[in-house]
């Protein structure tokens, strides 16, 4: 039997289920290799997961999937870059910056 602290929600992502809440069922079918994942939430973070997953008209489940594959992105674009930026030249970026023409911006591209 699990124990939840008090003042924590427990919510489980079911694991292998063609899970059929709003907006989760294509999701489940097109990633049938699920796990399962036991998270003990606070409960007001939880029930605030709940009512915006509610008003975004997605399961709660598909609501955490889509925010930790967010994160995910976030800080596997920031190691990328940093890795692109190792191999870049100084030189190299201030030879493409001399072959772009001296010309004034267009209209629609000034500032103002």
């Amino acid at each position: 039997m699990r124990v939840v602290p008090e003042g924590f929600s427990e919510y489980r992502v079911l694991r292998n289920r063609g899970y059929h809440a709003a907006g989760f069922s294509t999701f489940a079918a097109e990633h049938k290799n699920m796990n399962t994942l036991t998270l003990h939430l606070p409960t007001s973070l939880y029930h605030k997961i709940e009512e915006l997953a509610l008003t975004e008209g997605i399961s709660v489940n598909q609501f955490l999937a889509t925010a930790a594959a967010e994160k995910m992105s976030a800080l596997l674009t920031e190691s990328y870059l940093k890795q692109e930026a190792a191999l870049g030249r100084r030189e190299d970026f201030e030879a493409v910056l001399r072959s772009v023409p001296q010309v004034e911006p267009e209209e629609r591209d000034k500032i103002k």
